[in-house]
């Protein structure tokens, strides 16, 4: 069986609600699919503050931390994280800055790459985070499995590149039904690649 590792930085819950219902979806169509989570060493801070993100903080905490064990033991790699100022979040950066070695050693050449994200403003800013998402992967010489065009689903307004939530100026707009059937067209196309 093939394993996806669904790798975030959820801060507000939303990309971990994603990230969650992303790997459900993809355990039902028969992929190894597991949810890590990078080192944030300031989400209890956070947490203390704000509702939207105390809601599932324990359950963040939960996930084990991913690791360059994790990247090489996987044969899909998909990034959760939420957007800041057009790119991804700096816990996600930094877990990613780690992995440079691998790039120079070019040890995941050939595997399969997916991207998330959630954002405050607009679809726009969200592309411009999994595009940056997407200058890692194409550094790894991964193989980047897009979301794509898909007609069928009315009102997804979803950028070709991954998958993007608007969750509003306090972030408590948690992912929708709409969103869900979105999550789900992308599991049916993942595990398709994975099945080849």
């Amino acid at each position: 069986m093939k394993r996806c590792s669904l790798i975030i930085h959820s801060v507000s819950g939303n990309i971990y609600i994603i990230g969650e219902y992303l790997r459900q979806k993809l355990v039902e169509l028969g992929v190894d699919a597991r949810l890590y989570r990078v080192e944030d060493s300031d989400l209890h801070i956070l947490a203390n503050r704000m509702d939207s993100v105390n809601q599932y903080y324990e359950d963040i905490l939960e996930l084990p931390v991913a690791s360059e064990e994790t990247l090489l033991k996987s044969d899909m790699i998909i990034l959760g994280a939420p957007t800041r100022f057009g790119n991804m979040t700096a816990e996600m950066k930094a877990f990613i800055d780690s992995t440079f070695p691998l790039s120079e050693t070019r040890a995941l050449e050939g595997r399969l790459f997916g991207c998330f994200t959630s954002c405050t403003h607009s679809i726009c800013e969200g592309s411009h985070a999994l595009d940056s998402m997407l200058y890692w992967a194409q550094n790894m010489a991964l193989i980047h499995i897009p979301y794509g065009v898909h007609t069928e689903i009315q009102l997804s307004n979803q950028p070709v590149a991954g998958i993007v939530h608007l969750e509003g100026k306090e972030n408590a707009i948690r992912p929708s039904d709409r969103l869900g059937g979105v999550i789900e067209t992308y599991a049916r196309a993942v595990a398709e690649y994975l099945a080849d």
